[in-house]
């Protein structure tokens, strides 16, 4: 397996260069690079500038990160300026990608970006489901161009549209484009009512797990757990040796990238939470065996 940084781990107190010169002295294999950290770069920055440091470095871009999905998206009562949004991030997302050698876009599952506002996701699985394979074929096809595969990503709390890996899968299958897999999150798998046995993700074919994100939870009351609570690894209530053991048993050697949302972290410096990041998922993979 690769080790991976997202960037999500350092979003408030770093910024594209800073991460791709710590991840590369760290030792991590690959990065995950946010969108909106890139529009950053870009104002001072180019594609080429950004090739040029991968083309030299043993740090690789594994996958752009994230495009968010919402239910109408291509359908006839689809908004313009939403759908605008959306296509924005697609298309720079896939130019990237392209440019700098990366293969993959994570592509989250339609949620309640606001929970507290909007509460559970209620619509109907059988629209939900329908309305996923529409996007994710349409997708599809416009980044097949790119040589970019698209990674859909379920979250298992209650504001999250599809939660649980058989859900996440059937839409996959139902897809069937050899460009639309599976990243599996540890987190947002454990959001599905404190999940702790993995063993579900052995129901996925393992050709089509494109991603895969590793991260710890603060042992929290299933209602007040969300993003925030995430922490480093080896340092909460998940249990990752299950996590990594059955991702072992499908024989599953792709990226492994540490994502965590914690304002702790982001209130310290780009070099510890790296660094930190780096040393506390290397522990927990090597604990489970895996061999770098």
């Amino acid at each position: 397996m690769k080790l991976g940084f997202n960037e999500a781990t350092s979003r408030d107190c770093s910024d594209l260069s800073t991460d791709l010169k710590l991840c590369e002295r760290a030792g991590f294999d690959s990065i995950e690079i946010r969108l909106d950290m890139l529009r950053n770069y870009m104002k001072d920055h180019d594609l080429d500038e950004l090739s040029d440091f991968f083309a030299t470095s043993h740090l690789k871009p594994h996958a752009m990160n994230a495009l968010y999905l919402y239910e109408k998206l291509f359908a006839q009562d689809d908004d313009p300026s939403e759908r605008e949004t959306a296509m924005n991030d697609f298309n720079l997302a896939c130019r990237a990608a392209q440019h700098i050698g990366s293969r993959y876009l994570i592509v989250v599952v339609p949620l309640h970006r606001k929970p507290d506002l909007e509460g559970p996701y209620d619509e109907p699985w059988p629209e939900v489901f329908s309305n996923c394979v529409r996007i994710l074929m349409t997708l599809g096809q416009m980044a097949a161009p790119f040589k970019v595969n698209l990674c859909l990503e379920l979250v298992g709390h209650e504001y999250s549209a599809v939660r649980t890996v058989e859900r996440a899968w059937d839409i996959v299958k139902a897809v069937d484009m050899s460009n639309v897999g599976l990243c599996f999150d540890a987190c947002n798998l454990y959001l599905y009512h404190h999940l702790q046995d993995f063993s579900v993700m052995e129901l996925v074919n393992p050709e089509k797990i494109f991603d895969v994100h590793i991260n710890d939870a603060d042992d929290s009351p299933m209602q007040g757990l969300m993003q925030s609570n995430r922490v480093f690894c080896g340092e909460g209530n998940i249990d990752l040796m299950d996590f990594l053991r059955v991702l072992q048993r499908l024989d599953y050697q792709g990226n492994v990238s540490i994502e965590t949302f914690r304002p702790e972290y982001w209130s310290r410096s780009p070099q510890w939470v790296v660094d930190n990041a780096y040393q506390s998922t290397r522990s927990m993979m090597q604990k489970a065996g895996i061999v770098f």
